[in-house]
């Protein structure tokens, strides 16, 4: 009896070793998947389908998605040093805050312009492509009832397990990398103060209060 005392209760902390060793797994891979680019655009898309496919997609309900949902994933560290150039270091802290918190406005207005026109979309991830040391852009086909299918390009950057946007190109323009060459002639011909003017004013939506 003892034995079979003995052989049982091996079996039983070997099953409860097992579950400790599956619940680790989980719990310690958790970042790893977190961190994986196309899980993480294929999150996007499993919300932003149904708004897309509701049937009454308004500028309200983007807004709405791109609040709860783009916002605060944006890498505006990364954005504003890319779309100011060497004028980033110019600029002392609190102007680099105030530029990011109008940029951000900016950014998620031209969002808005974009997703308006994909009324009854379909998003597919067609593949990633790594950019060393932290980028990796993630491949997205939209398909739109009788239109062409358009590309959309996902670029993203990886900082301590967590994934950040920084781009979202279509069809191969980025709207970031427009931006960017026309605020250069901006600042060097009027320089940073009015280039904030400049794209305070041309917000259609809310202002922040930076403005």
């Amino acid at each position: 009896m003892a034995s079979i005392h003995s052989v049982g209760g091996t079996a039983k902390s070997a099953g409860m070793a097992a579950i400790v060793v599956l619940v680790a797994s989980l719990f310690f891979n958790a970042p790893a998947r977190a961190a994986d680019p196309e899980a993480y655009v294929r999150s996007i898309a499993d919300k932003l389908e149904p708004l897309l496919n509701n049937g009454h997609l308004t500028a309200d309900h983007v807004d709405a998605f791109l609040k709860d949902n783009i916002r605060n994933q944006l890498d505006m560290q990364r954005i504003g040093r890319y779309v100011l150039r060497k004028h980033w270091k110019e600029i002392d802290q609190a102007g680099q805050q105030k530029f990011m918190d109008i940029f951000r406005y900016f950014i998620l207005e031209s969002f808005k312009k974009q997703l308006v026109k994909y009324s009854k979309a379909e998003i597919k991830i067609i593949r990633s492509v790594e950019h060393e040391p932290a980028g990796v852009s993630v491949i997205t086909r939209v398909r739109v009832p009788s239109k062409s299918p358009v590309n959309m390009n996902w670029r993203l950057f990886r900082d301590d397990d967590q994934i950040r946007i920084f781009d979202v190109s279509v069809q191969g323009i980025s709207k970031l990398a427009a931006t960017r060459a026309e605020y250069k002639t901006v600042l060097e011909t009027h320089g940073f103060s009015h280039l904030i003017t400049e794209i305070c004013n041309r917000l259609e939506g809310p202002k922040p209060s930076s403005c």
